[in-house]
């Protein structure tokens, strides 16, 4: 059984990884990334980066999953114990702030740009990413779905309409640069839409 010290030293490891390896994705692309240069970049040997990440693929779908931490962390279970308009404004925040954020965008242009070239990567960087959120805010939906104050048909599906009014065409927008991020004003009316769509008035 190892140590409480070995553990510790272990995740900061891998935290090292996941870090060198954002960086070189994002500078090189999923092609042109080298498990030498992220091992490099994490101040660790290539073996130790394949032995937390079995491959390049494994490694960019636990960047994602990174990503996604602040939306599906367990510290959801309280907020979700929060009234429901509370609790959905608070989950609301966390997608916008990690779908918008620049490291997300970048990634999510990397996995279009090279899908083509590299099929699994698409599948990765769903599966990772927007799957996991859909499904948190369903089971959240599904558990409260009898309750007068929601207006839940299919919980998936409405879980999908509901992030899907968050990223709107100005996640669009951003991906092809013809905006740099949504203002303030654009956040909250966001966030009041997707609200309202799963709240009864």
């Amino acid at each position: 059984m190892r140590s409480r010290r070995g553990r510790v030293k272990s995740d900061a490891k891998r935290e090292a990884i996941l870090r060198g390896g954002m960086a070189v994705f994002l500078k090189s692309g999923f092609e042109r990334t080298s498990m030498d240069e992220v091992a490099a970049r994490a101040g660790v040997s290539k073996m130790t980066v394949y032995r937390h990440f079995g491959s390049k693929e494994d490694l960019f779908a636990g960047v994602i999953t990174e990503l996604c931490n602040p939306i599906v962390a367990k510290e959801l279970e309280r907020l979700f114990e929060e009234e429901p308009e509370q609790a959905l404004r608070g989950y609301a925040r966390r997608m916008i702030d990690t779908v918008f954020a620049p490291e997300t965008i970048e990634l999510h242009r990397i996995v279009i740009a090279e899908s083509s070239r590299f099929p699994k990567l698409g599948e990765l960087f769903y599966a990772s990413g927007p799957q996991v959120c859909i499904e948190v805010l369903a089971r959240y939906l599904k558990q409260n779905r009898n309750d007068p104050r929601f207006r839940i048909g299919d919980p998936t599906r409405t879980a999908e309409e509901f992030l899907e009014l968050l990223r709107g065409y100005g996640h669009l927008r951003v991906l092809l640069k013809i905006s740099k991020a949504l203002t303030p004003q654009e956040v909250e009316a966001r966030i009041t839409g997707a609200v309202r769509h799963v709240l009864r008035p």
